[in-house]
């Protein structure tokens, strides 16, 4: 039931199959088919039983059917057990669970500096490599002498 001041948004319902454009300022629930892009200020959620064929863009999507297509979420994207994503997905906080498809690209935005200390390390020019090298030659050189 719709409460006072809440907007109703667009339902496409479960034997319906749509092909073009659908573009809401609220919210978009999908429970059939659609062949085109599927554009929310707000959330998309894509039920069990429906099959999108294009690009998704909102703030938050959450995905319980199948999806071949890029996903953008400026919030979060959420990919259920029965869920299937084809595609690359692009957003701030991605929850796969267990059970689920993904077969794709993700990349998320680095927040200011976070990612700094993760980045790899540079190298050494094989010094490390030669010493490891030689400590396995040495140790190989005392079991052959204790034989």
């Amino acid at each position: 039931m719709k409460q006072p001041g809440q907007q109703v948004g667009t339902i496409v319902g479960s034997s319906v199959h749509l092909t073009g454009a659908i573009k809401d300022t609220s919210d978009i629930t999908v429970f059939g088919g659609v062949d085109g892009e599927i554009s929310s200020d707000e959330k998309i959620i894509i039920e069990e039983s429906a099959r999108v064929k294009g690009p998704i863009h909102a703030k938050e999507v959450i995905v319980s059917g199948y999806v071949n297509g890029t996903i953008t979420a400026g919030e979060k994207i959420e990919l259920n057990s029965s869920g299937t994503i084809k595609g690359n997905v692009e957003t701030k906080d991605l929850l796969i669970h267990s059970g689920s498809v993904f077969i794709g690209k993700c990349q998320m935005p680095d927040r200011q500096g976070e990612n700094e200390e993760f980045l790899p390390e540079k190298e050494n020019d094989g010094e490390n490599d030669d010493k490891q090298q030689g400590e396995e030659k040495s140790e190989d050189e005392a079991d052959q002498e204790k034989e």
